[in-house]
């Protein structure tokens, strides 16, 4: 394999370890003509769709201005939402200069799994809040009675699923990552304690053993945590709508 092929390649997987949807050697419709994509990334963040059209360039000179405008020529006449030139080999002060406040990033892989992780994962633990808030809502929607009935407390002196839990410690946890950063532990009991009584103390310290290091991370455990709570709010809301049908 070429080594063009060899980086293209490690590009690709870069993105695809973000958990977004990729696809090499793509031909994208633009409102003028075609373009042949080296890689194309699509993904769902926050409910919105996003388009990212990526040129890799294996070459062992700085990229040129031409190539930059090339990009974001392609990037405006398909609607995309961002564009990526990656190298190795660095970029020229012109090339640099035509990306400047535009929608165009330049890159290499080292400084770019950094940044996207970051950003992705920011945005992921932001839509996360949306969702709280609304389990919330429709959490207190819900009588008491019907609460316990249903599985989304127990009653009073009995151990069991808390959904208050639940949604004070994702709440809170991730707030706390958006704020302060990483590395952070999740532990549900803590964070809901922490939530109630206004604490603010997740870090580990020097203590890494099960610490979370990323927002992407973090993610992962807190989706874990929202969707069996919102499958529980789904559960009790089709029962409560057959008895109110």
């Amino acid at each position: 394999m070429p080594g063009w092929q060899d980086y293209q390649a490690a590009v690709a997987e870069l993105f695809r370890a973000l958990e977004l949807s990729v696809a090499t050697n793509e031909r994208v419709e633009g409102v003028r003509t075609s373009h042949d994509v080296d890689v194309v990334v699509r993904g769902r963040l926050a409910g919105i769709d996003h388009v990212w059209l990526i040129e890799c360039k294996k070459w062992n000179r700085p990229v040129s201005k031409e190539r930059v405008l090339t990009l974001r020529t392609i990037v405006d006449d398909t609607g995309a939402d961002r564009g990526f030139m990656m190298a190795e080999s660095g970029y020229q002060s012109g090339a640099v200069e035509a990306a400047s406040r535009t929608n165009i990033t330049l890159s290499s892989i080292a400084e770019l799994e950094g940044q996207l992780s970051e950003e992705i994962g920011a945005i992921r633990l932001r839509s996360m809040l949306d969702r709280v808030d609304s389990c919330r809502m429709r959490y207190w929607e819900i009588s008491k009675a019907d609460r316990i009935a249903l599985g989304l407390r127990p009653d009073v002196g009995v151990d069991g699923y808390r959904s208050t839990t639940v949604i004070a410690a994702v709440d809170f946890t991730a707030r706390y990552a958006l704020r302060r950063g990483f590395p952070i532990r999740y532990d549900r009991r803590l964070a809901a304690l922490l939530y109630n009584s206004g604490g603010s103390d997740l870090d580990c310290g020097n203590d890494q053993d099960g610490a979370i290091a990323d927002g992407i991370a973090l993610h992962r455990v807190l989706e874990a945590e929202i969707r069996e709570l919102e499958a529980r709010l789904d559960r009790a809301e089709a029962v409560l709508g057959a008895g109110n049908g």
